[in-house]
């Protein structure tokens, strides 16, 4: 009788051993599993991060138009400047001045003959051959024909054209200098005309065009200067202009 206990109480503690054995076993695999489970969730979101590409929205900030002639984004020309002040600036590469009358026909039928000038030079670096114009105009001389010096005449304008020199590869061409210097510093144009990319503000007119894969031509325009000079020509030609200059020319005539 007592061997059939002990027999019984053995069992019942091997049955008490083995359950639980069996649930330490399945906790510790369930936490492990668990454990995996965050582990393999973390890395795809470090994956996931370093995959998927980042948002980029470059900010680009638009340059004005420039004031003048400009050389690595310096003033060296500004519009209404006098000859002889550019001149003194440009010494050492500039030619000799060239000199011309410009006529023009008013409403009123008069032809006005307008003094201007240009100085031309050359620049030429690793990539590029310059041309580069400086215009010139004498307003004073609209107001009195002794106005004549070169400290009358103001520039206002410039005319460039760039050659691009060979590069090898890859060769650089206009499209490239329109589209990287011009289209994207100073944006979208006001207009296209006639093949020119136009831009302008206050100041100045800017235009530009491709003449050819390795030529590029650029003109600018003082609107300041242009605008003394219809003020000049409205002051002396215009119907109110005449007739006041009448007034003063018979000031002088005594009865």
């Amino acid at each position: 009788m007592n061997f059939f206990k002990h027999v019984l109480i053995l069992s019942l503690c091997l049955i008490i051993s083995s359950c639980i054995w069996r649930g330490s076993s399945e906790s510790s695999l369930s936490s492990k599993s668990s454990e995996s489970q965050v582990e393999t969730e973390s890395t795809d979101e470090i994956i996931d991060d370093a995959v998927q590409p980042k948002s980029l929205n470059p900010i680009f900030q638009l340059e004005s138009l420039p004031e003048g002639w400009t050389v690595d984004r310096h003033p060296v020309a500004k519009w209404g400047m006098s000859l002889p002040t550019v001149m003194s600036n440009i010494l050492d590469s500039a030619q000799s001045v060239e000199y011309w009358e410009d006529v023009i026909e008013l409403p009123t039928k008069y032809k006005l003959p307008l003094k201007r000038s240009k100085v031309l030079f050359q620049i030429i670096t690793r990539l590029t051959i310059e041309t580069v114009e400086l215009h010139f105009i004498n307003v004073d001389h609209i107001y009195s024909s002794t106005n004549h010096e070169p400290s009358h005449y103001i520039m206002n304008g410039v005319v460039r054209t760039i050659e691009l020199k060979p590069t090898g590869f890859p060769q650089l061409t206009a499209n490239d200098v329109i589209k990287y210097k011009f289209l994207m510093e100073y944006g979208t144009p006001n207009k296209y005309n006639d093949g020119f990319h136009e831009y302008n503000n206050d100041v100045t007119v800017l235009k530009v065009r491709e003449m050819d894969k390795s030529h590029v031509q650029i003109q600018m325009n003082s609107l300041s200067v242009d605008k003394k000079l219809r003020e000049a020509i409205d002051d002396m030609y215009s119907e109110e202009g005449i007739e006041y200059q009448k007034k003063l020319l018979l000031r002088a005539i005594d009865f």
